[in-house]
């Protein structure tokens, strides 16, 4: 079974997660990718998805430093920023 290893900015555990998991995650980043196309959207939307992908990403196993296939970025994100990261699909591509 493919794992991923998931890096959530500002933290210093990495997580190897599932399938399952990263695409549970997916529907949260493509919400994130939405978002961030319409300006007048609140910023509290995109954090509060990013929280969830942060919870999701704890429900996997915390490993030892290893290259990440994703990178979360922290949840005080601002619009610009998440607008560079979240752009076409998202973090996670598919």
């Amino acid at each position: 079974m493919r794992t991923f290893i998931v890096r959530l900015q500002g933290e210093s555990e990495q997580y190897e997660i599932s399938q399952e998991l990263l695409d549970k995650m997916n529907v949260h980043d493509n919400k994130i990718a939405e978002y961030v196309k319409d300006a007048n959207v609140l910023q509290d939307k995109i954090r509060g998805e990013i929280e969830k992908m942060q919870a999701i990403a704890k429900k996997g196993n915390v490993v030892n430093f290893k290259k990440s296939d994703y990178v979360v970025p922290l949840k005080d994100i601002t619009i610009d920023e998440a607008a560079e990261i979240f752009e076409g699909e998202g973090i996670i591509k598919g």
